[in-house]
């Protein structure tokens, strides 16, 4: 990188005091980069961005990005997107160039090229029925060539009236030799500037009053890039970014929700009459909350209706207009079950969430991607969180939602909180094994699995997918995973749409020469160590498949498991053996075997937990080591004495 250095301060002296990347010196920058400077990134950008408000916190955005192609990843890579929400913004898109190696540019006319399509996130997205896209793919791109494109967003309406949020990545999957960010407001708005997750890594920066305006502009030069790792750390917790906000406190956030949704709870006699046949009879407030959630749940189907008027997006529609449609998205279903619950004699509130991730607590921002709704005991604490729009979850919060930032649309304003962790044991699955072996070591006996929490969650959702053959070829498969020469005579299993019971399947099973006769001893599989009986197990510890990491990560959930191996002889057995595991009891983790003999029986428990989610990059290798020993005692036998 130093002759990269050396040869901006001979042709482009201007650079180190202007931050506005001019078209010619961006082009002549990126010319001169080799692809072997940059081995982690496929390709390189040069971005100016200038955003001007007027005092509503509306105004233009308008994007320049050059991008050079660095490898063949990035030549098929060769389509390009420009987003926006029609709610709130409409797209010009100006320019679309391809510069190539000997200079010749190919234009080609946005109009025709781009695509119109609607971006729709999935069900947990709250804008998903209005973010398009513009969409074209570029023929003939080549390595060496640079994109060109110049866009303009036009905000309509702010989300959040008279507020305004953007953040700026100093670290980020991206590498930018140049990111040149100006925002220019009325003297009226006030900016708050929040340096999060501060680095060493130096960038420019300066505000500057002219009339009546504030000028901010940042430049960002040579960037430090992540690397995607599977099961990392959400990089807003760990980047060097910057936080631009118009809000001072959680608390604003709150009671403008409150305001929004507020109007649209009234109730008519037909929803107060169904409250009432729904809890009629039930006992208990978790009994009768959970009446109404499951019907709401069941029962509104999750479906994109008429827009709203005020703050779409974010903004319910009536819930009588739900109630009688049968249908809507996230925060209609999130309000109807709010206000059935306070017609039930229960305190609560619609809350926006970010599923799946946590936002920094210190930099105040409406950007939620979900919307559910909160019930409060008799001291006004939290008592259950409710999503009403997964319709295959026995949870009232389905466990991939715990550790998500949320924040409540309350009165008088609250600040912004975490879904909490469950215990690991409430996230179970279990694997209850009991055999009889004859005198040949032949076994029969079953294969109990049982599931709650996020593993009842997880079994749910795949068994309502599946058809006859789907159970009968997956039921196999758990069978020959205890033993290759197992067969399966039956199976049974629970209904998904059953939410009274937890998930389970029963499978009988046989097993020809299970153990081993030789001359006066016994061999039998250990089998209670096999914790990859359990299907789930692959899936939670799918963090530790790498060899190493870069960034902290996180595990996908607190989850345990439990193996019991029950094994009964026809005959005499004395002086059993039962293999010694080491105890593990390390950063979470607990791994622990209980064992008794008694007569001609065995009895074995195998308990694996984590009851911790997030890790530094410093914990993998030790973890890793630490847990790679329960693998070693997959093959290991028990060994016992015949009497003669």
């Amino acid at each position: 990188m130093k002759r990269f250095s050396l040869l901006l301060i001979i042709l482009f002296p201007i650079l180190l005091s202007a931050q506005f990347i001019p078209r010619e010196q961006a082009i002549k920058i990126l010319e001169e980069v080799k692809s072997e400077e940059y081995p982690n990134s496929n390709e390189i950008f040069v971005t100016n961005d200038i955003t001007n408000l007027d005092k509503n916190c509306i105004g233009t955005e308008m994007i320049e990005e050059y991008k050079k192609v660095l490898n063949e990843k990035a030549k098929r890579n060769n389509s390009l997107y420009f987003y926006y929400d029609s709610n709130y913004s409409n797209l010009s898109v100006e320019k679309i160039q391809i510069i190539k190696q000997d200079g010749k540019i190919i234009n080609f006319d946005p109009e025709k090229v781009l695509k119109e399509k609607i971006y729709n996130m999935g069900a947990m997205n709250i804008y998903s029925y209005s973010t398009k896209i513009l969409t074209t793919t570029l023929p003939d791109l080549e390595i060496g060539d640079i994109v060109y494109t110049k866009s303009t967003r036009n905000m309509t309406k702010a989300r959040m009236e008279n507020n305004f949020f953007t953040a700026i990545d100093i670290q980020s999957y991206r590498k930018y030799l140049y990111n040149y960010e100006k925002i220019i407001t009325p003297e009226s708005i006030k900016l708050n500037i929040h340096e999060l997750n501060k680095s060493d890594f130096p960038y420019e920066f300066s505000k500057k009053v002219k009339k009546d305006k504030v000028i901010y502009e940042w430049t960002i030069k040579n960037n430090p890039i992540i690397i995607h790792e599977p099961n990392m750390e959400d990089s807003n917790m760990f980047a060097h970014r910057i936080m631009i906000t118009t809000l001072d406190s959680w608390e604003q956030a709150s009671r403008w929700y409150y305001n929004l949704v507020e109007p649209h709870l009234q109730l008519n006699q037909d929803i107060k009459d169904k409250v009432a046949e729904l809890i009629s009879g039930v006992k208990g407030r978790k009994n009768r909350a959970a009446k109404i959630y499951y019907w709401v749940a069941k029962n509104i189907r999750y479906l994109g209706v008429d827009k709203e008027k005020n703050r779409p997006g974010y903004e319910p529609h009536d819930v009588i207009y739900t109630f009688e449609s049968r249908g809507g998205v996230c925060r209609d279903k999130a309000a109807l079950l709010a206000a059935m619950l306070r017609e039930a004699g229960f305190n609560a509130n619609v809350i926006l969430i970010s599923s799946g991730s946590r936002l920094d607590p210190r930099a105040p921002v409406v950007w939620f991607n979900h919307a559910i709704t909160a019930m409060y005991d008799e001291k006004g604490n939290t008592e259950f969180i409710f999503d009403p729009t997964d319709e295959n979850t026995k949870d009232f919060l389905p466990k991939y939602e715990e550790d998500s930032s949320y924040l409540i649309a309350s009165k008088e304003g609250t600040t912004l909180r975490v879904t909490p962790i469950s215990d690991p044991k409430l996230n179970n699955a279990s694997v209850d094994i009991n055999l009889n072996l004859d005198k040949e070591m032949n076994a029969t006996g079953s294969m109990n699995y049982k599931f709650s929490g996020f593993s009842d969650t997880i079994v749910r959702n795949i068994f309502a997918s599946f058809t006859k053959q789907d159970y009968e070829k997956f039921f196999r498969r758990l069978a020959s995973g205890l033993n290759p020469n197992a067969v399966m005579e039956s199976f049974d299993y629970a209904n998904s749409q059953n939410k009274d019971e937890n998930m389970f399947c029963d499978l009988k099973i046989k097993i020809p020469h299970y153990g081993t006769n030789s001359k006066d001893y016994v061999f039998v599989p250990f089998d209670a160590s096999k914790l990859n009986l359990h299907f789930l197990y692959g899936y939670v510890m799918s963090p530790f498949s790498l060899t190493s990491r870069k960034y902290d990560f996180k595990m996908v959930g607190a989850f345990s498991f439990d193996v019991n191996l029950e094994i009964h002889f026809a005959e005499n057995i004395k002086n059993i053996s039962i293999p010694k595991l080491e105890n593990i009891d390390y950063k979470g983790f607990k791994v622990t075997l209980d064992s008794k003999i008694t007569d001609n029986s065995i009895k074995c428990n195998y308990h694996f937990e984590n009851s911790k989610v997030h890790f530094k990059q410093a914990d993998f290798i030790p973890l890793k080591a630490k847990l790679a020993k329960l693998t070693k005692y997959q093959d290991l036998y028990i060994i016992g004495n015949k009497e003669k």
